[in-house]
């Protein structure tokens, strides 16, 4: 009997170890293949959403079946359906690189013009992994549990260790693995690690009972337990949707204070993962000493909700009172010669970790209030893990699509806020209320009064106090321009300073030097707005008939309506409103690959090879993709931000000419010229275009003059050892570059 018991206990412990591998797998999966979808689904907010809440749903369908299922199974016969299904991952894991990439994205790319069939073909990319991984936890609850008592504290273990490795995979595929190997690498370790996990759950079936458990005594009739788990089904979801609408909230907000790079979403996903396994851990220890889980469930939903507001406040309040640096849009904490880690562990730990934590304690306490019997066991931890995940899925569509959309992040704070009270004030309903629940509550209702509305929520994040800003948000991204009297201005877009007004030279030169350099550029593209430095100055050539602008962050262009609405010039104005400019709000890369026309001049505006996405701008794949759509002796111009992009470059364009900073590819020789782009710039169209944007035609023509021409490939594509690629975006993961 006590070698039993050992016995028992040691598969007990193995299984919550392998348990914590197969979540560490499933993150590094959810990291890799967000980013491969995201080439189908779009690089804005709303593809995020999308992708999130059908990767969610899936797990919730897998969980509801493997609920029903795995009550008619015995402990031995759940274990082995526990192995298959994490093959069955690993499978579909090795074939999911083709499946994207070559299937989904090169293929399917056209039906991407509509997000309903985005949604439908992303979901139906990631039912087989998910549907599997949503089995999990009840084939394993059925598997490990012998009695019912206990059974929540069992399980409560059992999910937090699980969600404690999905925090670890988070972590080290997005800061370690993806940034080393690339993404179609880090998959197949995730792959390894399914084979192990089977391996193992394979083992530990032999000796296990192969009998199904017979009926056990109940303390409740059929109906009123499943009347109780319905009920406990609805706050789940309820709850479910607020920590993942939460969570877009502490990615907009963690992602503007961190310059929205590649690390800053698997570091939000961490920290709160890490903070909701440990509330799990912690709330299985203490289960047993809770006397009315409805109660406590309530009071937890509010504490944490109180918590999130009373981070995001801090922050607020903090840079206000100079605990905190006013300077974070303008000093970069994570760069890689500026990292402020201390700076950083504490906005997280404010901000995120806190309400996360809380918000651990709701599953095994939801456990101990629908475990009656061993017969059903399985079907309630399914039932109440779906509750969970289509909360979960619902928070992500719904706030990343629509309040984003109509509320913006503070707006968006403040629903949330509403939510988290209406669970506080039901825990005051009875005669048994805990006294100091009125805090939470307090602490609530302050935030519905008292906390700052969008403009000047995000004024003070980019350290304003009395000066003038145009603030535009919505579920595609922020926008501030930050004004320095009525025409000049800074421009913020996401946290990082991305140009100004009047515009820069350097844009100005980006924009021209295409243009110029082209013998008819009568079609132009160009990729990225700001200010519109670029796509204006691309417009100077009186032989340019049309110039297509394509900006993903739709704010930015809302934000140049206001500046013109307001009396602003720079050139705003005729970009905005000329015929010859046509101003769209898409997805460049998607656009480019759905657009019939070809181009003479394809231009796309500097954007920081740190920042997050930027890679989908840098790769091979992506210069191939221009490369397809220039007209015969096309020109492409992309600025040189690394060496690593310049040999990129290279191995797609036959022809390249360095004029640094700017590169010009193409398929024929480049004409590049100082004296015609000198004798452009004399002409008067010309001069009257640059002056009405405030642009120094003296300072232009200078660089023009001085820069350095360099010709680094003249017939003959170069072949590079580590380019940037769509698998491995080796410049944007920087705190793992390599020569």
């Amino acid at each position: 009997m006590t070698l039993g018991l050992q016995s028992d206990r040691i598969r007990q412990t193995i299984l919550f170890g392998l348990f914590f591998l197969s979540g560490a797998a499933a993150l590094i999966y959810q990291t890799a293949w967000h980013r491969l979808l995201g080439l189908f689904a779009g690089a804005d907010t709303i593809a995020a959403a999308l992708v999130v809440g059908a990767f969610l749903l899936g797990l919730g369908i897998g969980s509801l079946a493997a609920g029903f299922y795995a009550d008619r199974l015995s402990r031995r016969a759940a274990l082995i359906a526990f192995a298959i299904c994490e093959v069955g991952i690993a499978v579909f894991a090795v074939l999911s690189p083709w499946l994207y990439y070559d299937v989904i994205y090169r293929e399917l790319l056209p039906l991407a013009e509509s997000r309903g069939v985005i949604f439908a073909i992303v979901f139906a990319g990631l039912l087989w992994p998910t549907f599997l991984m949503g089995c999990s936890l009840p084939f394993l609850s059925k598997a490990i549990v012998s009695q019912i008592s206990g059974s929540a504290q069992l399980i409560g273990w059992l999910y937090g260790l699980n969600t404690l490795g999905a925090g670890v995979g988070a972590f080290f595929g997005g800061w370690y693995l993806i940034g080393t190997v690339g993404f179609d690498k880090a998959v197949y370790l995730g792959a390894l690690i399914n084979l192990v996990v089977a391996g193992g759950g394979l083992l530990l079936a032999r000796g296990l009972d192969l009998e199904a458990p017979g009926p056990t005594k109940k303390t409740a009739t059929p109906e009123t337990a499943d009347g109780i788990v319905w009920r406990w089904s609805v706050l789940v979801f309820i709850s479910g949707f607020l920590i993942v609408a939460l969570q877009i909230v502490w990615y907009r907000l963690i992602g503007v204070l961190l310059q929205s790079n590649g690390y800053s979403f698997p570091l939000v996903l961490t920290v709160f993962l890490l903070g909701d396994a440990a509330g799990l851990m912690v709330g299985a220890r203490v289960i047993d000493r809770i006397a009315d889980p409805r109660r406590f469930f309530f009071l937890m939903q509010g504490i944490a909700t109180a918590l999130a507001l009373a981070g995001a406040w801090f922050v607020y309040l903090g840079i206000g009172a100079g605990l905190l640096p006013a300077t974070f849009v303008d000093r970069d904490i994570m760069g890689p010669n500026t990292a402020d880690p201390a700076l950083i562990v504490l906005l997280l730990a404010i901000v995120v970790l806190p309400a996360s934590f809380i918000m651990g304690f709701s599953f095994p306490v939801v456990q101990k209030a629908v475990q009656r019997d061993l017969d059903r066991l399985g079907s309630r931890v399914g039932l109440v893990q779906l509750a969970n995940i289509v909360g979960n899925s619902m928070g992500s569509l719904v706030a990343g699509l629509l309040l984003l959309d109509l509320a913006g992040t503070a707006g968006t704070l403040k629903l949330l806020v509403a939510i988290g009270l209406a669970f506080a004030v039901l825990q005051f309903a009875g005669p048994r209320a805990t006294r100091w629940a009125w805090l939470p509550a307090g602490v609530l209702v302050a935030g519905l009064l008292f906390f700052p509305g969008g403009e000047a929520f995000w004024r003070r994040l980019h350290g304003l106090t009395t000066e003038k800003a145009i603030v535009a948000e919505d579920k595609t991204g922020l926008s501030l321009l930050k004004m320095s009297g009525n025409d000049d201005g800074r421009l913020y877009i996401q946290g990082h300073s991305q140009s100004r007004l009047p515009f820069d030279t350097v844009h100005a030169y980006l924009g021209a030097i295409g243009p110029l350099t082209h013998e008819a550029p009568r079609r132009v593209l160009v990729i990225g707005s700001g200010t519109g430095g670029t796509p204006y100055a691309a417009g100077l050539n009186p032989a340019t008939d049309k110039v297509k602008v394509i900006e993903i962050v739709a704010p930015v262009i809302e934000t140049l309506k206001t500046y013109t609405a307001a009396g602003g010039k720079s050139g705003v104005v005729e970009l905005l409103s000329s015929k010859r400019f046509d101003v769209t709000v898409a997805d460049g890369r998607h656009s480019l690959a759905l657009d019939p026309v070809r181009y003479d001049v394809i231009e796309a505006d500097a954007i920081l090879p740190k920042t997050a996405l930027s890679g989908l701008l840098n790769s091979r794949e992506f210069f191939e993709q221009v490369r397809a759509k220039l007209a015969p002796g096309g020109i492409y111009v992309q600025w040189a931000p690394t060496e690593r992009s310049v040999a990129t470059f290279r191995s797609v364009f036959p022809y390249v000419t360095m004029v640094h900073p700017a590169m010009l590819g193409s398929d024929r020789p480049i004409p590049y010229s100082r004296e015609k782009i000198a004798a452009l710039l004399a002409q008067p169209d010309v001069a009257t275009h640059l002056t009405a944007a405030r642009i120094d035609k003296a300072e232009l023509a200078k660089w023009f003059e001085d820069k350095t021409i360099e010709v680094l490939n003249d017939g003959k594509t170069v072949p590079t050892d580590s380019p940037n690629t769509d698998f491995f975006p080796r410049d944007e993961y920087y705190l793992n570059r390599r020569p």
